[in-house]
């Protein structure tokens, strides 16, 4: 539902972080609303991701909510909150064209390849920053709910 619009996070901030894009961030407890994680770009796209992400949680103004954490084994993650699945950001030319905001869309991932665009001419993601289809891949984290 979208009044669970409260993000904390302890991982990489307090801006979005990608596999490729990490270097001016710094491992710290963030927090902000999941309006502030949707990047203003001139087409709307996914954005908002957080790397090396430990522990999140996403609540109402009130607190109540969910708290997802990794499992040990299994290293941080990338964890996004945003008001827009990316079917509907994806079908979207520009930013009025999005629907209103009915849910937060939650997102915990092993990892996210970088975006690439080195330079303005549509540069590849590096190779070192790409992940690996052919490898098997495992995540685990859990999720509980937080009542106050």
């Amino acid at each position: 539902d979208a009044d669970y619009d409260h993000v904390k996070w302890y991982g990489l901030g307090p801006e979005e972080t990608y596999a490729d894009r990490m270097k001016g961030a710094k491992l710290g407890i963030y927090q902000n609303l999941v309006k502030d994680n949707v990047a203003r770009y001139i087409i709307p796209q996914e954005c908002g991701a957080k790397q090396e992400v430990r522990w999140a949680s996403v609540t109402d103004r009130s607190g109540y909510g969910m708290l997802f954490e990794m499992d040990g084994q299994s290293g941080p993650m990338m964890f996004s909150a945003l008001p827009w699945t990316p079917h509907e950001m994806e079908n979207a030319k520009h930013p009025y064209e999005l629907p209103e905001v009915h849910y937060t869309v939650v997102r915990a991932a092993l990892g996210q390849m970088g975006v690439g665009g080195d330079d303005s001419w549509g540069s590849r993601t590096h190779p070192e920053y790409l992940l690996d289809a052919g490898e098997k891949m495992e995540f685990a984290f859990s999720f509980r709910g937080i009542c106050r």
